[in-house]
């Protein structure tokens, strides 16, 4: 083929990939790869993939000779070893022609700091490494600093982010800044870490001379006497990852701040207007069960909860799974209820909704039915709970001073005929209701079907797996799934 390419004399042909792939003998591989190297020349190709050809590195060498804008894909054990072939032949040009043909992606390869070193004084910008392959330690922290904004360093530990941090503090040089936040990708994580003062300062330095970073302090412990010379910084923060125990702390200390609204605007927005005190969301491994388990709101904490949201204008997703809250402490949620989003745990979902009779005035009732329906977004799913009698009158209760439900799941409840007496006068207001895998018998499921068959905008019913034997009358209803 490439002699008769060759024998064309035109302009050469262009593809975007060409892929080799080497089955055969290792004898006829470098016949094979000076033919390809000849081809290479009469075509334009973009990229060249190598992945699947297994051959010795001294081989590939005339490859890397060739032209622009051809990039190569190596295999990694390739790449490991043309780097390690480089290192020891010190060859300029062909180091620099290599960098170019793999576009400086070395982040599969396993390099010392030594090699580093070598690959970066040929111009190299933007060179890609992955610091948990490289063997990059502290003792070389001051060199990297030099060089560390011409390198893009994937999955930096938290340790050595740290010592980086403070190395930097120590310099006091704020260029060094920018430069770890072109390498990290604008991010810093000090996930796991205990901070003590001094190494505080130097993460303060370092938010300072950002304009922006993503933070991750995920499980990290922060000197509670800290906390509050965080918040005039957080401004500069575009994300915030925290634990649900360190959230709570920063809450209370916007609370205290002379700059309290200020610090809740900018805690809210560095957070993505997401207040999340589950632990399903972040799971600290190192943590006992029982604290990954439950977390109790007090009073107090919900006071401070609902004085921040209070005094924000954008609505907040408010997760509480994994907490326990007492009645008193509800109640101070109450107000910011239609600000908010709120997802929930089923158990704590029943506890407001018995919250409700308690308003003092039907007035009151009827002010956080609204308020709980807003933030549930019309959607309530209380499927695998239990619900008793006193259950079901509260949830009736609140269907009755609802405007509706665009949503009620109640499958897997243990529904009783006695449960549906009571839930029956209320169930128009929702226009999709899930009854599936419950106790309920012909005689309600005629009822229901009465109730349906009066209501328009009742929209779907599922009653399969009840212990409904006369369906006749559901035939042909496309409203009800049973079977």
């Amino acid at each position: 083929m490439f002699r008769a390419l060759r024998s064309l004399n035109a302009p050469s042909l262009t593809t975007e990939e060409f892929s080799l792939l080497t089955k055969g003998p290792k004898q006829n591989l470098s016949h094979i790869l000076s033919s390809l190297t000849s081809l290479l020349r009469l075509l334009s190709v973009q990229c060249l993939d190598l992945t699947e050809c297994k051959s010795e590195a001294l081989s590939l060498t005339a490859l890397l000779g060739l032209q622009e804008p051809l990039t190569i894909r190596f295999s990694k054990e390739t790449l490991q070893q043309l780097v390690s072939l480089l290192y020891e032949a010190q060859d300029d040009e062909l180091t620099h022609s290599f960098l170019k043909k793999v576009s400086k992606d070395l982040t599969s390869c396993s390099l010392t700091w030594e090699q580093i070193h070598y690959l970066l004084k040929h111009q190299a910008l933007n060179l890609k490494l992955d610091f948990r392959k490289s063997k990059i330690t502290c003792e070389n922290i001051r060199e990297l600093l030099l060089v560390l904004d011409r390198i893009k360093l994937k999955r930096l530990s938290p340790s050595f982010t740290l010592s980086i941090i403070m190395e930097i503090y120590e310099t006091r040089f704020p260029q060094y800044v920018s430069s770890l936040m072109s390498s990290a990708g604008n991010g810093i994580t000090l996930s796991g870490r205990v901070l003590d003062s001094v190494q505080c300062a130097a993460l303060r330095f370092t938010l300072e001379h950002c304009n922006t970073v993503k933070l991750n302090l995920l499980w990290t412990s922060i000197p509670e006497e800290e906390l509050e010379s965080f918040l005039p910084l957080i401004s500069r923060v575009t994300r915030l990852s925290v634990d649900r125990r360190l959230l709570l702390k920063l809450l209370h200390c916007c609370s205290s701040s002379d700059l309290q609204q200020e610090a809740a605007a900018a805690l809210l927005s560095a957070l993505h207007n997401r207040l999340d005190f589950s632990c399903c969301s972040a799971l600290d491994l190192t943590d006992t069960l029982e604290n990954q388990e439950h977390l109790i709101l007090t009073d107090k904490d919900c006071r401070i909860i609902s004085s921040v949201l209070q005094k924000t204008q954008s609505v907040v997703k408010l997760i509480l799974q994994d907490c326990e809250i007492s009645d008193t402490a509800l109640k101070q949620l109450w107000p910011i209820l239609p600000r908010v989003q709120l997802s929930c745990s089923k158990a704590l979902l029943l506890q407001f909704l018995a919250c409700i009779s308690k308003g003092g005035s039907q007035r009151g009732s009827l002010r956080r039915t609204e308020a709980l329906s807003q933030a549930l977004g019309g959607e309530m799913d209380l499927s695998h709970t239990q619900m008793d009698q006193s259950a079901c009158e509260h949830l009736a209760l609140f269907l009755e001073y609802s405007e509706g439900l665009k949503e009620l799941d109640l499958s897997h409840c243990k529904l009783t005929d006695d449960c549906m007496k009571t839930l029956l006068p209320h169930l128009h207001k929702t226009q999709t209701l899930d009854l599936s895998h419950n106790n309920v018998t012909d005689e309600s499921a005629e009822r229901i079907h009465s109730v349906v068959s009066t209501h328009s905008n009742i929209q779907t019913v599922r009653l399969f797996g009840n212990k409904v034997s006369d369906r006749k009358q559901f035939i042909g209803d496309k409203r009800f799934e049973i079977w």
